[in-house]
């Protein structure tokens, strides 16, 4: 009898310690997919892209690198309006910029992860901010809270 007792605790305590390391090995298997899918892959680019075919247009042959070393210059900084402020796109996909302050308005652009907006004001309800693109100057509305402040808004 004590034989059998000992048999099936065995059995029961394998069984045990299996599930549990059959589990942590999912979970750590699952943490590392999701690790790897997480992280955007690099935008393709292709041999049609219009981006590509300015850039190509434009390209200069290079000359020999100068044997003195200059320092870069730096653009001035653009003067912010009153009440404005800088900002960054912190939303991993991008923002729309529309026409006006709510999604039933046209867009108009896109704006990029990580690209500096001017903040120019907000609506009432403080839920959209209208915003100007360093890049390209376009000014539009895009949803508040996916952006970052750079240096600190107005009070």
């Amino acid at each position: 009898m004590k034989a059998l007792f000992l048999g099936i605790t065995k059995l029961t305590l394998g069984v045990f310690l299996a599930f549990i390391l059959m589990s942590l090995a999912g979970v750590a298997t699952a943490r590392y997919f999701m690790a790897k899918l997480s992280v955007l892959p690099p935008k393709p680019v292709y041999e049609n892209d219009v981006a590509l075919q300015v850039e190509a247009a434009n390209a200069q042959p290079e000359a020999p690198p100068a044997p003195v070393e200059t320092p870069p210059v730096v653009a001035p900084a653009e003067e912010l309006p009153p009440d404005a402020y800088l900002a960054v796109v912190v939303q991993p996909i991008g923002l729309v910029v529309r026409s006006g302050p709510g999604a039933e308005n046209p867009q108009l652009a896109g704006v990029d992860y990580q690209d500096q907006v001017i903040v120019l004001e907000t609506d009432d309800s403080d839920s959209w901010l209208r915003v100007r693109v360093q890049a390209t100057g376009q000014e539009g509305w895009v949803k508040a809270g996916n952006t970052e402040a750079v240096n600190e808004p107005p009070p």
